[in-house]
């Protein structure tokens, strides 16, 4: 494995829900990873380690049943 040295783009194949569009997801350095609609300018980001966090927790809840 290498450094994250400058951010990553990549898109998704299907599009999202009613929007039409694909979702972009950015991993950054500083360990964020980002993610938008395409031709949109509005960025969400968290922490990875909070991303992480969270689908480790639905995983949980989901084979907890």
């Amino acid at each position: 494995m290498t450094d994250l040295k400058k951010p990553i783009r990549r898109r998704t194949i299907n599009t999202f829900m009613h929007y039409k569009k694909r979702i972009v997801v950015i991993i950054e350095p500083g360990d964020v990873i980002g993610m938008h609609l395409e031709r949109s300018r509005t960025v969400y980001r968290a922490p990875i380690s909070a991303v992480f966090a969270h689908l480790a927790e639905l995983h949980a809840r989901r084979n907890a049943k």
